[in-house]
């Protein structure tokens, strides 16, 4: 049996998706889809849109068969937290057999090298890598800089493992400005790091890029969505979602039917401005330091600069340098008001249990598979867990409870109190 696997956020899911599941299937001869699907937050450093089980909905009805919750730890990541957690989840059910996931390009021969490279960091990538740090480039722009030194010194290097075809040092900052390629790279990396028997299936993306924020008439992103969305409720007086005006080409029918009649507000960065705000005065370069994402140089800064403080974005942007992206401060952000520490990446370095969040019942024969050859606890009612998870996997759990708690909050704020805790919360079937 063929089992796709994919890691997503699904925030919201929209036509590209629907269009990667099913090219997903045909390639793979795939019986079913499993998603590892990220929680309430996102891996940019912000509320989802929408809370995850209408998101695990919106995937269900347009071609999943099982999903499971991606936990907040490695939802909340950078890329390769994000991507580990995602590849052990998904090679831990037992059943996957392809991990399907977006590229810019399809050269696989290409993708391969360059992961194996970043895997291994040979010493003259590691010493382009640290001087470009230290001359103050980001890390997405020093590990360009190392890959396009490596491969014009590959010739007189003695390094020759990782030499194969030739690839233009030009490429490096294209491809890896992508989102969807550095990821692809990261699974490349968890996979062979985690000696997976899965195998990686890299689908070319389809119409506008990941960071496009308009709405056009092909494949439009996730981004676009949500800009649209927040432009439509500006204009609306109240916190209903009435009135969305989305096309409908822009969404699957079943996903858009849900995202109209969604029951709640939607949940932005600046909808949590007050609470990080409260964070932020309370804390001090030490505390602030502690934080997942964090260092001691960015605590200083926090510490000093907070009397700047207007709102989440806002001060993402004046927190941003050169060799400070914004989605590394948003995340710090979000690890602050979750309280994730750097200590819990260190003693939590990889899931320890597989949480549904809903499967569809025609799906039944693979979540007796799963069953049978998972390697990790199976959750379906967090309350009932908590009992038998050892001391390390209630605190992912804690995590995850505590997700939901921060987003119930938010949407208290805009008067919803209808979200049901974590505990009380039925698996979906469909």
């Amino acid at each position: 049996m063929n089992v796709v696997g994919i890691i997503a956020e699904y925030n919201p899911f929209h036509q590209g998706h629907a269009y990667q599941i099913e090219a997903l299937k045909k390639i793979c001869h795939a019986e079913h889809v499993v998603i590892a699907m990220s929680g309430n937050f996102v891996q940019r450093g912000a509320p989802a849109l929408m809370e995850k089980y209408s998101r695990a909905a919106m995937a269900l009805n347009c071609g999943a068969d099982l999903v499971l919750e991606l936990p907040a730890l490695f939802a909340t990541a950078s890329a390769e937290a994000f991507a580990r957690g995602g590849v052990f989840l998904l090679d831990c059910t037992g059943i996957v057999t392809h991990l399907g996931f977006g590229a810019e390009t399809a050269d696989m021969q290409l993708l391969s090298k360059l992961s194996r490279i970043l895997l291994a960091q040979p010493s003259s990538y590691l010493e382009s890598l640290q001087k470009s740090l230290r001359n103050g480039r980001s890390f997405p722009a020093a590990r360009a800089d190392a890959l396009n030194a490596y491969f014009k010194n590959s010739t007189a290097s003695r390094e020759t493992a990782f030499h194969g075809p030739n690839v233009s040092g030009d490429c490096f900052d294209k491809i890896l400005a992508s989102p969807n390629n550095i990821l692809a790279l990261e699974y490349l990396k968890a996979l062979a790091d985690l000696s997976s028997p899965m195998l990686p299936i890299p689908i070319l993306r389809q119409g506008s890029g990941y960071h496009d924020t308009e709405l056009g008439s092909g494949f439009c992103s996730a981004s676009a969505i949500r800009t649209h969305v927040k432009k439509e409720l500006s204009s609306q007086t109240g916190h209903g979602n009435m009135h969305l005006n989305i096309p409908a080409s822009a969404m699957p029918k079943t996903a858009l039917d849900i995202l109209e009649h969604y029951p709640h507000p939607f949940l932005f960065e600046d909808d949590y401005s007050s609470l990080l705000h409260y964070e932020l005065l309370n804390g001090d370069a030490e505390s602030f330091s502690a934080w997942g994402g964090s260092s001691a140089e960015l605590a200083c800064r926090l510490q000093n600069e907070c009397k700047d403080f207007t709102d989440w974005t806002g001060f993402c942007h004046h927190m941003k340098t050169r060799n400070m992206t914004y989605a590394r401060i948003s995340r710090l952000f979000t690890h602050m008001l979750l309280h994730i520490t750097k200590r819990d990446y260190e003693t939590i370095p990889l899931p320890s249990y597989l949480r549904i969040l809903g499967f569809r019942n025609s799906a039944a024969p693979l979540l007796s598979a799963m069953k049978s050859h998972c390697r990790l606890p199976i959750i379906t009612r967090p309350a009932k867990a908590m009992q038998r998870l050892t001391k390390q996997e209630q605190r992912l759990l804690s995590i995850d409870l505590r997700a939901t708690d921060l987003y119930r909050l938010g949407l208290a704020a805009k008067g919803d109190y209808s979200l049901e805790y974590d505990f009380r919360r039925q698996i979906l079937r469909i």
